[in-house]
């Protein structure tokens, strides 16, 4: 009996233990450890930090680090520290995926943002998905990047409405009917990007009077500019990367091609001008906020952008800047800084007054916002034009 009674005892106590043990387990690894025993949310950040678009991703760090310094200087969220943990994706697609993998096991993040890129944030958003951690992309504008799960979402607006935007404006507002299209095809946002613009400008009434394609690292672009010459259109829409576009309008200019070009966010890099020189003068492009707003929180944010790093911001240290932000306000709504709650507490934001402006999730995790249309002159970029996405329904 007493043997009894002893093997009985022992079973209670490793039932116990072993309680006790899972419940230790989950703490420090499912959802998630990140939250953490040490009073700290551990942040994980995957962006071009080297490589073709490093600006990308340098300039979004510095609004993420901004706000970060900030919120932390203000006693955290709910007495917790934020902790970043950055990762470098080399500008490579491929890349985007082996460091969310990281982030998601070895880290164990509770959220992650990034890419800049679409086509990164399209490899890295499966991983994170698949771990029950929630992605928020800053600036990815294809409409594909949040259609990778419902834990994936975005504080930028989407290609859909820039493409329509991009094409509204060069068709009713410069008074354009004939446009050409040059694009990368093996890269998601420009091949996206070209086909929003395309379907919005023919829709219009406007003639797509040439539509040239390029893949991979092109170093000049003689032969698809001379095709598009021979065409004489009036604008020539250019979804491409700032790496690119300068390269592309010295080819247009060289040939004498002197119709303006047109292009959407991803020509937005402190080394646009110097990379492309003269040849973008009078040309125009789509950008994510208004510098010029007098809202107190875009001129807050302008004074201190220039105080922490010598230099003025641009959209994408602004939508790194909003996307920190924004999860500071999902732990708020959702209640806790778990990937759980943090992504409830996503879903749940309306009305956010950003920099880039005041927006709400919706349904498909994404921001409706209005795009602001600049033109180059020297050095200086002047607004044009703000587009809100009922004015071009």
């Amino acid at each position: 009996m007493r043997k009894a009674l002893s093997l009985l005892a022992l079973l209670a106590l490793l039932a116990v233990a072993s309680v006790a043990l899972l419940g230790g387990c989950k703490d420090k690894g499912g959802d998630n450890a990140a939250a953490t025993e040490s009073g700290e949310i551990k942040i994980g950040v995957f962006l071009s930090l080297s490589g073709k678009n490093a600006d990308f991703g340098k300039t979004t760090k510095n609004g993420i680090d901004l706000a970060v310094e900030e919120i932390n200087a203000s006693g955290g969220i709910g007495g917790k520290k934020i902790v970043l943990v950055s990762k470098d994706t080399r500008s490579k697609p491929e890349e985007a995926q082996t460091v969310a993998k990281a982030l998601a096991t070895a880290d164990k993040v509770a959220v992650a943002i990034g890419s800049v890129e679409s086509g990164q944030s399209i490899k890295a958003a499966p991983v994170f998905q698949e771990a029950g951690i929630p992605m928020v992309s800053p600036s990815s504008t294809n409409p594909d990047v949040t259609k990778q799960g419902d834990r994936i979402f975005r504080v930028c607006y989407l290609d859909d409405f820039q493409g329509q935007a991009c094409a509204a404006f060069a068709f009713k507002d410069l008074g354009f009917k004939k446009a050409a299209i040059i694009f990368a095809q093996d890269d998601d946002y420009s091949k996206g990007l070209a086909e929003f613009f395309r379907s919005s400008f023919k829709a219009l009434g406007g003639t797509i009077v040439e539509d040239v394609a390029f893949q991979g690292e092109v170093s000049e672009f003689k032969d698809q500019v001379s095709k598009i010459a021979a065409a004489n259109p009036e604008v020539i829409f250019a979804p491409v990367y700032y790496g690119s576009i300068g390269l592309i309008a010295r080819d247009f200019r060289k040939q004498g091609v002197k119709a303006p070009l047109l292009g959407g966010d991803g020509w937005e890099s402190p080394q646009l001008i110097q990379l492309a020189g003269e040849t973008l003068e009078g040309c125009y492009f789509g950008y994510h906020y208004d510098p010029d707003d007098k809202d107190e929180k875009v001129q807050g944010y302008l004074k201190a952008y220039k105080a922490k790093f010598n230099t003025e911001p641009n959209s994408l240290s602004a939508l790194g800047y909003d996307a920190v932000y924004a999860i500071k306000k999902a732990i708020e709504l959702g209640g806790g800084a778990s990937s759980d709650q943090i992504t409830e507490g996503l879903r749940k934001v309306v009305d956010f007054h950003g920099v880039t402006g005041t927006f709400s999730i919706d349904q498909n995790r994404n921001a409706k916002k209005p795009i602001t249309m600049l033109k180059i002159g020297g050095t200086n970029l002047s607004k044009v034009k703000v587009i809100q996405p009922s004015d071009v329904k």
